[in-house]
């Protein structure tokens, strides 16, 4: 059941209510821009739709980068927005970081925090201080010493990567982006989350397939996957026509990531 909230509408309006609901979901396509940052919304990111009668007897929906789209204050259940229940573990963790933390996508960490992060030597940690570590960071904080502290390896070499990119610009990450031949739509943190992604595993080629897609990858843990997961190619446009590939895989070669 989508969330909506009832106001009155002008009085030139073939309805007498204005309904408002939310639905959340992969973009279908990149033809739709976000009404928050006005970039473009890959296909496969996930967005989010206002959804409002239009001025016949059809509903207009504005879409949004996840990012860019402030939580409804009538809003107060995952089970009222729509397509909720349809995503896969990945983006449900998503959305449920965005809805608990009230705001516009997960909370933001300062430049401090996150070096703060990049300077820790796991070698040097106790157990509890990693566990520590990982749940303020929101990964899993159980398993072995050892695995402990690959997964704190692991975010500290994240953090590193995230440190350097944050201080970016928008045209800036896009150069580094678009040096690796990434895609280069989307909000600043879905371009920095790019490339931070890109520093530590590597660049996501191009579809073996196709060969003109950007493959896309959903991982099966938030740490330890090595840059492997699920691979799928979202297809590309040749001038104006919409190619599709059904490519898809579990291990792929990443590709060195540069400096531009």
């Amino acid at each position: 059941v989508a969330a909506r909230t009832a106001t009155a509408s002008p009085a030139s309006s073939s309805r007498a209510v204005v309904m408002t609901s939310y639905q959340v979901g992969p973009a279908a396509s990149n033809r739709a821009s976000c009404k928050g940052c006005k970039a473009k919304i890959d296909k496969g990111a996930l967005r989010v739709g206002t959804v409002t009668p239009g001025p016949g007897d059809y509903d207009v929906t504005s879409w949004r980068h996840l990012e860019c789209q402030k939580h409804p204050k009538n809003l107060t259940s995952l089970d009222e927005l729509a397509g909720f229940s349809g995503l896969d573990a990945v983006d449900k963790a998503k959305v449920e970081a965005w809805f608990n933390n009230s705001g516009v996508g997960a909370k933001k960490r300062s430049a401090d925090e996150v070096e703060s992060v990049a300077q820790l030597n796991p070698k040097k940690m106790k157990a509890a201080e990693m566990k520590k570590t990982l749940k303020a960071n929101g990964i899993d904080a159980t398993g072995s010493k050892d695995e402990l502290q690959g997964k704190v390896q692991e975010t500290v070499k994240r953090a590193a990567a995230e440190a350097h990119y944050m201080k970016m610009t928008v045209p800036q990450l896009k150069a580094v982006l678009e040096a690796n031949t990434q895609l280069k739509g989307g909000a600043k943190q879905e371009l920095l989350d790019r490339c931070v992604d890109g520093k530590v595993y590597g660049a996501l080629p191009r579809c073996p397939q196709c060969g003109g897609g950007v493959l896309r990858v959903v991982y099966p843990s938030q740490t330890g996957h090595g840059g492997q997961g699920k691979f799928s190619c979202p297809g590309y446009y040749d001038d104006d026509h919409f190619v599709r590939c059904n490519f898809k895989a579990e291990h792929v070669e990443r590709l060195p990531w540069v400096e531009p």
